[in-house]
């Protein structure tokens, strides 16, 4: 069965994006097969694995205005087992021209029930916003995992994303669960991020703290060479990192 997965936040730069590419990669390296959804018309995700936004083929604005099919919205990477629905600016007027629209919240998840059974994870990358286009991919994922720095003025923007993922749960969506808190930019020995550590356990429990992803200038680098961790710094803490994070996630029982 196909996990659909969301790393979503509504504060940017909290490493979001890199978490998603680099999550996908780790995971086609453990043999998955990965579709990459890139819900962000930024087109970050996009552009890290390479795909520059273009009008040489489909983007997901496309699939949701019913112009191309599930199958021809789909394009591949250079990364071995990853795939990816591709974004572009021209998402920028999809909440201007769906938001009127009854149920639009739902559109991107009637998108996506075609013929996917050949892909194990499917990963939104949304943009770091609570708009429609964010809310469209709550509502068709199944499991939240929420990156954060682990500075104090964070835990108020984990406290509102969490009260987003119940709003749709709520709204329309039933399976949504909010799985992990992923500690980005992490550096451990400091007091600051201990405190914070416990704050989340304390509130969410202890098995809602997923591995961090610790300060790694590689990380940053990497999207700019349109590669993942693993290919632009394979001996990084990064690549180090985002493997275990993976092995973490790929561990969780959703559909015992």
């Amino acid at each position: 069965m196909t996990r659909f997965i969301i790393f979503a936040n509504r504060k940017g730069g909290c490493g979001k994006t890199t978490t998603a590419v680099n999550v996908a990669h780790a995971l086609a390296k453990k043999e998955k097969k990965i579709l990459l959804v890139d819900v962000d018309p930024q087109a970050h995700a996009s552009l890290s694995v390479g795909n520059a936004p273009g009008i040489q083929y489909p983007t997901i604005f496309h699939l949701l205005r019913g112009e191309v099919s599930l199958k021809h919205a789909i394009v591949r990477t250079h990364l071995d087992g990853v795939s990816l629905i591709p974004s572009s600016r021209d998402l920028i007027a999809f909440e201007t021209e769906f938001s009127s629209q009854k149920r639009s919240e739902m559109l991107l998840s009637e998108k996506l029930t075609g013929d996917i059974g050949d892909f194990d994870y499917l990963i939104f990358d949304p943009p770091p916003t609570a708009g429609l286009l964010t809310i469209s991919a709550l509502a068709a994922a199944q499991e939240v995992y929420i990156p954060m720095q682990m500075h104090f003025l964070n835990l108020e923007g984990l406290a509102e994303m969490v009260r987003l993922v119940y709003d749709v749960n709520a709204a329309w969506n039933p399976n949504l669960r909010m799985e992990g808190i992923i500690p980005t930019f992490f550096n451990k020995t400091t007091r600051i991020a201990k405190e914070i550590a416990d704050d989340i356990i304390r509130h969410f429990g202890k098995d809602r703290l997923f591995p961090g992803i610790r300060m790694n200038i590689s990380l940053s680098e990497a999207p700019g060479h349109g590669k993942s961790i693993f290919e632009y710094a394979p001996g990084s803490t990064g690549a180090s990192d985002y493997m275990k994070l993976a092995d973490k996630i790929d561990s969780v029982n959703s559909y015992p």
